[in-house]
């Protein structure tokens, strides 16, 4: 319910009022002296509720199936047919010729366990698409057969766009995509009142269910998809500016979904309207703005203009520009468009003060705002999608995904959106000159009386000077900077009762133990009732919420997240507290803290982190909720801090990938967790390690590979520990307290699953990683290699076995992703252990960097030097031929390794050819091979460059290259790699 009004807000909106009125009367004058006819009220015809009797029959012949189909013209190869099963399952299904003969995989023996099993229609042997005839659109416009058709033609080319305003929800089809509620209409309206003001000739129809519509527009010849689409987004965003789109799916609706039909696919469908079984109920059909179904259909559908090219091409030129939605929304590699300013507010489209509500969310009153600013407020709770273009760009099902996430909602006239927004709405309201009034209706807690006891290193002190400017905000810092220490010092600062929100249960001692040692409390124990009744007092003021456990205090409390939240239901004292800090709060992305953090009302909210990024690209929901980073203290930072070495020792591995079949990321673990040569690698390593002296741990995917690893080397180290998933956590609580009890003369071998060592493990005497199973990403690996940044007092240098699995594809590129996480983090590479690992360095490069170094290296050949380039161009084999040549004269003899000419996806066959002919003639060897997945040169079999680069083919900026001198590596590299070919 919207609050009850001041004196001064009825006196604006009077104003307002007056002024709408006065608009209204210089309106209607203009039309007047046009000798425009208007209507002085507003008729709304009545919604007919037999609309299946509004609909006149009419005959179908072959001259009107035609003149229907010319506007629905999808693809004629192809089609798909509504089919309902012996169990009542409705499904659309492509149609075959093929369908159900013998080897047919739609047929019983081909199932398993209730799904299909082998090829899917799209890559069955026996496919043999049924064709669209006259036939089939007369079968279903008399309502024999229901079809679907496919929009997307094999040019990449469409007749018409379509917005679905059906439910698109998991089993939605045995609804017939029948929505739940009734806001579709709300967006369908929407879409139409754009449609109307940009003079488009939109159909709307109600979809099959009763409860959906498709919304469509159609073009008098083909266009490209890509162009389709672009029209659809600039009428959207053009659109913005006008009419209110309360949410983000509209870009979700458009039919075509995709640019491009990739590897054979068949693009979405849609069904066919005028199905006469539909018709009866008044669906399938055509209906006006009051939702009554068109008397005759026919007539309404032919009466419809068909844009042409000329004019998409004009409204887009018009509307360029326009584009508050796609504005910022940060789509990798995409190109900064500086013209587009849409988020810049605009004064005008406030009438009076702007007002915002502060309470667990940020309240909006849109009384006076115009759609525009509305559409723009809202753009700033919402982004891309990562997973959609990810999957999009794989070719991908994105069936259950939206191209945004909004965070936001309109709730009785107020725009809600996430309180970590607030100081950019703020900044953008004071760069517009928008005067603005905040009304604070957060929860202020209680006064506590606690006071540090500790003392705080420079940087940490700098970290809370900057967030206890801030109401809220982030504390990025690295392992080991000590963010349970900084966050003892805000709430000795802030003095408020404090909520601690943990999302894993390993780190409740370590808070627990934080808060004791570094916060004097002085309050009495708080009292509480036993479930006899019987008045007890508490035995600390620090209460725990976990599970069944609620010692609970409102005044230091340290909660676990899935246990303050659960089924639909919030902690009673969620709402006590004047702060909440989020620890790990990157996992502020889930939907379980996404809805604490939404419900909170606490006057101050933290999260600190040791990784902010997420590898799902799903960080920004962490920014928008809980607010910006205020403080950042990097992974790089912390290694030159230590003041000691970190390094990475990159390790070859011989596995090889079955030449039968691809493998999927399964297959492919299982095949290095079972490799016997590689599982003997990893332990002669820790072997040598612990001849050294030094305090490795093992981590590795897989409870087996970790049992694997244990029975081999255990007995080797005084102390052999193993910790797994499946370790109860009392026991893995014992294992920690006498892993902190061994004496430090004593050696130490720990192996364990990657998730039990991630955050909250401690145990600085930690020196060594040995990586048993591949990971990738930024995230992990820096998490992972946190573990080794504690400071010990005999620790001189940390290291990182790294296997490099260079003949299995998916995990040599997952190589080169730790490639660049170690260079963002601080790390080198070493080539050879000695007494004084100093000067042993290899260096990491870039696409930016790397070349000069590795012209210098070419042009200082002494003997020989072999490349390994999967992909060769033409600018390359050039350039290197160029290089090449006074290093040839000198006798140097130079190979070329790469894919056979009809292996190579970046160059036709006859372009392959002749470049590897080009260098064959000037004095070169090459060597093609069917399977060459591999990047590295090898020079005078001593200096190795290895990583993702082609260097005779294309770069990305994504691309990483590793240097190092060392003729065992060189000569271990070429004999892996030059196996089997």
């Amino acid at each position: 319910m919207r609050k009850i009004m001041d004196e001064t807000r009825v006196e604006e909106l009077i104003k307002l009022i007056s002024e709408l009125k006065k608009e209204n009367e210089f309106l209607k004058r203009i039309l007047k002296d046009n000798k425009i006819k208007f209507k002085t009220e507003l008729i709304e015809e009545e919604y007919d509720n037999n609309q299946g009797a509004r609909i006149l029959p009419i005959l179908i012949t072959k001259n009107l199936a035609s003149q229907f189909f010319a506007r629905f013209w999808g693809r004629m190869d192809v089609y798909s047919q509504r089919v309902v099963n012996k169990a009542g399952e409705i499904g659309y299904y492509p149609q075959c010729k093929n369908f159900w003969l013998p080897r047919c995989r739609r047929r019983p023996e081909f199932n398993y366990e209730g799904k299909r099993k082998g090829t899917t229609c799209l890559d069955c042997m026996l496919q043999n698409w049924k064709e669209i005839t006259p036939q089939t659109i007369i079968n279903h416009l008399m309502g024999k057969i229901t079809i679907g058709i496919y929009p997307l033609l094999s040019d990449d080319t469409c007749r018409f766009l379509v917005f679905d305003f059906d439910n698109h929800t998991k089993k939605s089809e045995q609804t017939d995509f029948s929505n739940e509620d009734e806001k579709w209409k709300e967006e369908v309206s929407a879409l139409r009142e754009i449609c109307k003001i940009n003079h488009i000739d939109a159909l709307v129809e109600r979809s099959r269910s009763g409860n959906g519509a498709h919304v469509w527009i159609f073009f008098e010849q083909p266009i490209t998809a890509e162009k389709a689409r672009k029209f659809g987004n600039a009428l959207l965003d053009k659109g913005a500016e006008s009419v209110n789109l309360q949410n983000f799916r509209y870009y979700d609706r458009m039919i075509p979904a995709q640019d491009y039909l990739k590897n054979g696919g068949l693009g979405n469908l849609i069904a066919l309207p005028l199905q006469p079984e539909a018709l009866k109920n008044g669906n399938s059909a055509f209906v006006d703005d009051n939702w009554n179904a068109y008397p005759n259909q026919y007539e309404v559908l032919f009466s419809k203009h068909r844009l042409t090219a000329q004019e998409i091409e004009q409204m887009m030129t018009e509307w360029s520009g326009i584009n508050p939605f796609e504005n910022r929304m940060n789509v990798k590699n995409a190109r900064n468009k500086p013209w587009e300013n849409q988020l810049e507010l605009c004064k005008e489209d406030v009438h009076g003060i702007f007002r915002i509500v502060v309470s667990n969310q940020l309240f909006i009153d849109t009384l006076n705002l115009s759609p525009r600013i509305q559409n723009q407020i809202r753009k700033m709770a919402a982004f891309r999608n990562p997973i959609f273009y990810k999957n999009q760009a794989m070719n991908i099902s994105n069936f259950a995904n939206s191209r945004f996430i909004y965070l936001g909602e309109d709730i009785d006239g107020y725009i809600v959106i996430p309180r970590g927004i607030l100081s950019s709405l703020v900044d953008r309201l004071k760069e517009a000159a928008i005067p603005y009034e905040i009304e604070d209706k957060r929860q202020n807690g209680h006064k506590i009386h606690v006071d540090f006891q500790g003392t705080l290193r420079d940087n940490q002190r700098s970290a809370v000077e900057h967030l206890i400017k801030y109401d809220n905000g982030i504390l990025s810092a690295a392992t080991a900077f000590g963010k349970t220490v900084v966050c003892c010092n805000l709430i000795a600062c802030k003095k408020v009762n404090t909520l601690i929100l943990l999302e894993s249960s390993s780190l409740i001692d370590q808070w627990v133990k934080a808060v004791e040692n570094f916060l004097l409390i002085n309050e009495e124990l708080p009292t509480y009732k036993t479930k006899t009744g019987i008045l007890k007092v508490r035995k600390s003021n620090i209460g725990i919420l976990h599970g069944a456990k609620d010692t609970t205090t409102g005044i230091i409390d340290i909660a676990m997240v899935g246990t303050l939240y659960g089924k639909g239901k919030f902690h009673s004292r969620l709402q006590d507290y004047g702060m909440v800090i989020i620890d790990e709060c990157h996992h502020a992305a889930s939907d379980t803290i996404q809805r604490i953090l939404q419900e909170v009302k606490a006057k101050y909210v933290y999260g600190v982190t040791a990784t902010p990024i997420r590898e799902d690209g799903l960080d920004k929901i962490n920014y928008i909720l809980i607010g910006p980073i205020r403080f950042r203290y990097s992974s790089r930072e912390r290694a030159e801090e230590q003041g000691i070495e970190h390094l990475v020792y990159p390790r070859f591995t011989r596995v090889v990938s079955p030449r039968t079949k691809k493998l999927d990321i399964n297959e492919a673990y299982e095949l290095i967790r079972d490799d016997y040569s590689r599982n003997n690698l990893i332990v002669e390593d820790t072997r040598k390690c612990l001849d050294r002296g030094r305090c490795p741990v093992i981590l590795t995917k897989y409870t087996e590979h970790a049992r694997l690893l244990h029975a081999e080397l255990d007995g080797y180290a005084d102390h052999t520990i193993l910790l797994l998933g499946s370790t109860p956590s009392k026991e893995k609580k014992v294992i920690v307290q006498e892993l902190h009890n061994i004496p430090k003369e004593e050696s130490i071998l720990l192996i364990a699953t990657g998730q039990l060592i991630g955050e909250g493990f401690d145990y600085p005497r930690l020196d060594t990683l040995i990586m048993a199973s591949p990971i990738a990403g930024r995230t992990v690996v820096e998490q992972y290699a946190g573990r080794l940044n504690r400071d010990y007092e005999s620790k001189k240098d940390v290291i990182i076995y790294d296997y490099i699995d260079i003949h299995i594809p998916v995990f040599d590129r997952m190589y080169s992703k730790r490639l660049r996480a170690y260079k963002k983090i601080g790390y080198h590479l070493f080539q050879e252990f000695k007494p004084d690992l100093s000067n042993s360095h290899g260096f990491i490069y870039d696409i930016d960097n790397y070349f000069e170094t590795f012209k210098i290296d070419l042009v200082n050949a002494k003997k020989e030097v072999i490349i390994c380039s999967p992909s060769i161009r033409a600018s390359k084999v050039n350039q290197l031929i160029g290089i090449m040549k006074s290093v040839q004269e000198r006798g140097v003899r130079i190979t070329i390794i790469t894919r056979h000419m009809d292996y190579d996806k970046y160059n036709d066959g006859s372009i392959h050819a002749a470049l590897s002919e080009k260098l064959i003639n000037h004095g070169f060897d090459v060597l093609c091979f069917e399977t060459v997945s591999e990047h590295f040169a090898v020079i005078d079999k001593s200096i190795v460059w290895y990583g993702s680069m082609n260097f005779l083919g294309r770069e990305d900026v994504e691309d990483n290259l590793m240097r190092i001198v060392d003729v065992e590596l060189a000569s271990e590299l070429l004999e892996i790699a030059c196996e089997g070919k």
